[in-house]
């Protein structure tokens, strides 16, 4: 499962479930387009132009997806988070889950992060033993708002810990827009460990080479984020940044941009 929003940093978390139904065989086994469930003045629906060069209207919707894996079967649990009701949602997923009866229930999530883009991005969540240690996933000792993955999470945290994998990739927060390939390849790779399925991950990790090649020669243009660049890269590396200063880090970034980079392109 992975929900559009607060939980999708970077669009990196539903890049996953986009390059599974591109790759394999994928048929919609059901859709949630229940309006009680969304604010459409902030999850707006949107209007498309189809295949047939015809104008669709496209509202918020959640989709049960079957995606044929060569070794397994992957239901694909996805659309944009939902706005209101959430406890009626999760009590919807819950019932999905227990007519699928899976062998596991992996949870991606991305959130922003005061890390550096030119190092590896830190996956944190949780994972039954037997994954644990091939996941190389860090303790996950967040505390504060969440979102539905999160709902989600915790109750099968409590219900079906044997099943549960979270992963939470680590966005560097000067590289919000979208795409950011290396933050979905962190969790594909751990989810092609999960499957037992050997990904192609070819062209993800050429498009990773070329997004870190555009975002240095971005810094590369601009002094003042290189040496920020460079003090996060230094702290990453000492592995001494205590887990209270991303709020200062995020304030220090703020002052930076509206003192020079005001009508300038962001980063990404």
């Amino acid at each position: 499962m992975a929900f559009q929003g607060w939980n999708d940093a970077a669009d990196a978390a539903t890049s996953v479930i986009d390059y599974l139904e591109d790759t394999y065989p994928t048929n919609v086994m059901a859709t949630l387009d229940d309006e009680g469930f969304y604010d459409y003045q902030m999850t707006r629906p949107n209007v498309l132009t189809n295949e047939k060069g015809e104008r669709e209207l496209v509202w918020p919707t959640v989709t049960i997806e079957l995606c044929q894996l060569p070794n397994r079967e992957v239901v694909l649990i996805s659309g944009p988070e939902p706005n209101m009701r959430w406890r009626d949602f999760v009590g919807w997923v819950d019932m999905t889950v227990k007519v699928i009866k899976p062998a596991y229930i992996v949870l991606l999530g991305a959130m922003l992060s005061d890390a550096p883009h030119s190092r590896p991005f830190e996956v944190s969540g949780q994972a039954p033993p037997a994954l644990a240690g091939t996941l190389e996933l860090e303790p996950n000792d967040y505390e504060g708002p969440t979102g539905i993955v999160g709902i989600i999470g915790h109750l099968y945290a409590q219900k079906s810990p044997a099943k549960l994998v979270t992963m939470w990739v680590s966005v560097p927060h000067y590289t919000a827009p979208p795409p950011n390939p290396k933050a979905g390849l962190a969790l594909v790779e751990r989810l092609a460990t999960i499957l037992g399925c050997d990904f192609d991950l070819t062209q993800w990790r050429e498009d990773v080479k070329e997004w870190e090649a555009h975002i240095n020669e971005l810094i590369e243009d601009d002094p003042d984020m290189a040496e920020y660049v460079a003090s996060l890269e230094n702290q990453t590396d000492a592995e001494t940044v205590p887990r209270g200063t991303g709020d200062k880090l995020a304030a220090a970034f703020e002052e930076y941009l509206s003192k020079g980079r005001r009508g300038g392109d962001s980063l990404g």
